[in-house]
């Protein structure tokens, strides 16, 4: 077929389809659907009015569907994904995407075999690609009615897996059925290690590339284009090297890179960059959708599909029992085994009726080769699936959801509507005062436009009652987290926090936000979230794993040097933000007095309790923390100061000579800044000099000083953090020269208890020597950091050798530990 004619059939369907898009708005069934019957309209005037000729020939071939459509299609979704609540859903939506994906698969496969009399493998390969949900309707509808934000990522989070799982299985079992060979059990170990290695090999690639790609972006500084441009570039490049060079998942590696792209770039990118790819890849999508519908109704035979009507709906049949048992079954299994967050009824009816076939089923059968004899036959039924979603499910979402009110406001969505509302109403009064005070604006005209605004943007508490303060609690504290979050971000722009600590406390204020979108407004349940984090739990998980290692000395010294870092930069950041938070509830004078003195109360504790952390850290390292402060406002006033000038540049009121010569001059400031931050919170004293200045060691001569040096490392333990955990053998001797620590232990009700403190100069280890477990006492216990505590970590054989060689030092040993065991309360 000539270029010219393929490019007039696609400029005519692209017109079409965005003209439909546009009428459809009202219409009560999905655009698609009305492209599917467009597309055969189209057909059919093909065959009778010559120029529309070109229609009839117009066909994409299979790697066209699988290389240029399926990319495009799996990179929108992933990357408009809210992948933060994703996290925490990913047990119910792995379930549902892969063993679910997969019983489903084999139960259509097996119908669809039983019944219609195919080969199995060709049945299987229908139940693979008819596997893949496409919820495009049942998601715009979620935010046309606000659908919980929990069964949006749900139900979306679920068929972006879904469909990488479908697609692997479906390319694993294509394979099998264009072989011609059969499959059996003997198959299944064979199978399902293939399934695993392309499915994860596909992930872990797609993350890498998308972290590695949101780096280089970064430190490039590069602009809105560019990032554009390098997101198609990633998505795919991503799915090519990966199907072609690595022979992993390429959909799963454009799932991960899509998702490492919005979750570690887009945050340290401006706000309008994000704005932008988002959109231009809703286009892209939509344009995609598009033409494979219009170019479903153009193959669409509808006299073939009347005559499988048995088949069709035997297909439909086995498709929702499918979907029924994952919903209905395994999901609420998966809740009650990992006490997940309850999933409603009324969400599972939801996610049963809408897990709707589309676009991205019809690219996949339409990508197989032409050489399988049962292909046409494999086209009519997934047509036929699709369709029936389309023309029956999708229109009954709607009034399944608001039978099920599922589209009624929740307490916590009230109180939200109820304090935007009072914030705008204030906003609008106010510009009309000033409009008044310049006498811009009659006095006579000020009663009827007070009207408008009140009946704009009126709450049910306008009736000034006694009861227009019972919600006061909710809207400070929705404030206040307004407030931290403006100034969380404008401390990372400013260059206060890094990206890390600021995606580690934005997580936090999500969670905030989602008590308060619950209607909670206790503040003790509001402070709840202060728990240790997603990025915490896995320091600490980390941290764990290179503690007790021989080779992890040195690597766990710079480990902790930079946690003491990070904890400062938590420390600073939230000071000014309770401080933000006092300042900003000082002139809220709407609200009650009362209720203004008990948040401030609260935010005032906190700030008193983070300023005790950052006082420790002065205490105990004084050099590293005037030295980190002093850079860190040395690097906050620059950014403040270079965010000033692109505000300016951006406007148009510096020229591109000037705006680049202040920018080379700032950054070239800042490098030198941040190459002064990194120095280690040990003070610069090396192991030697700080043994001399414990008593105990103090008979220690300078080569079995040096000799311990070369042994040693200097570590610091943050508060809280564990020494030695219960049940490790340890392997090193720590020497505490700084700080606090104590011995914990459970006894048989799982309560904690103190057995013994250790300060300056005392050993925590194991040896013979002492008795086994000296310094822990036994397995059981815990030695943990009361405060920051810097330590002389000693490898076991150097240690033993030292302590025999000088036995007054090993005698005095002993008998502290002596003493220690016998005060240590008995513990059952």
């Amino acid at each position: 077929m000539p270029v010219s004619e393929v490019v007039f059939v696609l400029v005519i369907l692209l017109g079409v389809a965005m003209l439909v898009t546009g009428v459809c708005r009202k219409l009560p069934i999905p655009f698609t659907v009305v492209l599917v019957l467009i597309g055969i309209l189209l057909g059919k005037l093909a065959e009778i009015w010559e120029p529309m000729e070109p229609f009839q020939h117009f066909d994409l071939s299979p790697e066209i569907m699988l290389f240029i459509f399926l990319p495009a299609l799996i990179f929108e979704s992933g990357f408009s994904l809210d992948a933060r609540q994703l996290t925490k859903d990913l047990t119910p939506v792995l379930i549902l995407a892969i063993p679910a994906m997969i019983i489903s698969t084999v139960l259509i496969g097996l119908g669809v075999w039983w019944a219609l009399d195919i080969g199995l493998a060709v049945a299987l390969v229908f139940g693979a690609l008819i596997s893949a949900t496409d919820p495009v309707a049942v998601v715009a509808l979620f935010k046309e009615l606000g659908a919980p934000n929990r069964l949006n990522v749900l139900v979306e989070g679920e068929s972006l897996l879904n469909d990488a799982t479908a697609i692997v299985a479906f390319g694993i079992l294509l394979a099998i059925a264009v072989e011609g060979g059969g499959i059996g059990w003997s198959d299944a170990d064979d199978v399902a290690l293939e399934f695993v290695r392309v499915f994860i090999g596909g992930a872990l690639f797609g993350g890498l590339l998308g972290f590695v790609v949101c780096e280089l972006l970064y430190r490039m500084r590069s602009g809105i284009t560019v990032i554009l441009t390098t997101s198609i570039v990633i998505a795919y490049a991503g799915f090519v090297i990966a199907e072609h060079t690595l022979h992993v998942s390429g959909v799963m590696a454009v799932v991960g890179s899509a998702i490492s792209l919005r979750r570690f770039g887009m945050s340290r990118f401006r706000q309008d960059a994000t704005h932008s790819i988002s959109e231009t890849w809703e286009v892209i999508a939509l344009s995609c959708n598009s033409l494979l519908f219009l170019l479903v109704g153009l193959s669409v035979n509808v006299g073939d599909l009347v005559s499988k009507t048995g088949p069709i709906l035997m297909a439909i049949v086995l498709v929702l029992g499918a979907r029924a048992l994952s919903v209905y079954g395994l999901l609420p299994l998966t809740v009650r085994r990992f006490r997940l967050p309850h999933v409603t009824k009324s969400e599972r009816h939801i996610m049963w009726w809408g897990g709707l076939k589309g676009g991205l089923a019809i690219a996949v059968v339409l990508s197989i080769p032409a050489e399988l004899p049962e292909r046409k036959f494999l086209f009519d039924l997934t047509i036929g699936v699709v369709l029936f979603t389309l023309l029956v499910s999708a229109p009954t979402i709607r009034p399944l959801m608001e039978r099920l009110g599922l589209d009624r406001l929740t307490q916590g969505e009230e109180l939200e509507m109820k304090s935007v509302l009072i914030d705008a109403k204030s906003a609008s009064q106010n510009h009309l005062s000033k409009l008044l005070k310049n006498k811009l604006l009659r006095k006579q005209f000020s009663p009827s436009l007070t009207n408008r605004i009140q009946s704009a943007f009126s709450t049910e508490s306008d009736d000034g009652s006694a009861e227009s303060h019972e919600n006061d609690e909710y809207l400070a504290l929705s404030r206040a987290y307004r407030s931290e979050r403006d100034e969380l971000k404008r401390l990372y722009e400013s260059g206060n926090i890094s990206r890390y600590i600021y995606l580690d406390m934005q997580n936090g204020l999500h969670d905030t936000r989602e008590f308060l979108r619950l209607g909670t407004s206790e503040l003790d349940k509001i402070g709840s979230t202060e728990g240790p984090s997603l990025f915490q739990r896995l320091e600490g998980a980390l941290l764990k794993r290179m503690r007790e290692k021989r080779w992890s000395s040195r690597l766990l010294s710079r480990y902790q040097a930079t946690r003491v870092v990070q904890q400062t930069q938590r420390n600073v950041a939230h000071i000014l933000m309770c401080d933000a938070v006092m300042t900003m509830l000082n002139k809220q004078r709407d609200l009650a007095d009362e209720v203004r003195k008990r948040v401030k109360s609260n935010y005032s504790e906190r700030r008193k309790r983070y300023r005790k952390q950052l006082k420790q850290i002065r205490i105990q390292s004084p050099k590293f923390y005037q030295r980190y402060m002093t850079n860190l406002a040395a690097r906050s006033t620059l950014h403040s100061g270079l965010n000033k000038v692109i505000a300016e540049f951006q406007h148009g009121d510096l020229g591109t000579k000037g705006f680049g010569m202040i920018q080379k001059q700032v950054h070239h400031e800042l490098t030198g800044i941040d190459k002064m931050v990194s120095y280690a919170v040990s003070e610069g004293d090396s192991p030697a000099d700080l043994l001399e200045k414990v008593e105990l060691f103090e008979t220690l001569a300078d080569e079995d000083r040096k000799f311990i040096e070369r042994n040693s490392s200097i570590i610091t333990f943050l508060t809280n953090d564990d020494i030695i955990a219960s049940y490790e053998h340890g392997v090193n001797f720590y020497i505490l020269i700084q700080g606090r620590a104590s011995v914990w232990r459970r006894d048989a009700f799982g309560y904690s208890h103190q057995m013994a403190e250790f300060g300056t100069g005392d050993v925590i280890g194991e040896t013979p020597f002492l008795g086994e477990h000296f310094g822990t006492y036994e397995h059981r216990a815990t030695i943990k950091a009361e405060t920051h505590c810097s330590v002389i970590r000693i490898e076991q054989r150097p240690m033993e050798a030292i302590l025999e060689r000088y036995p007054d030092i090993l005698q005095t040993l002993k008998t502290i530990h002596n003493a220690r065991v016998r005060n240590a309360p008995k513990i059952a």
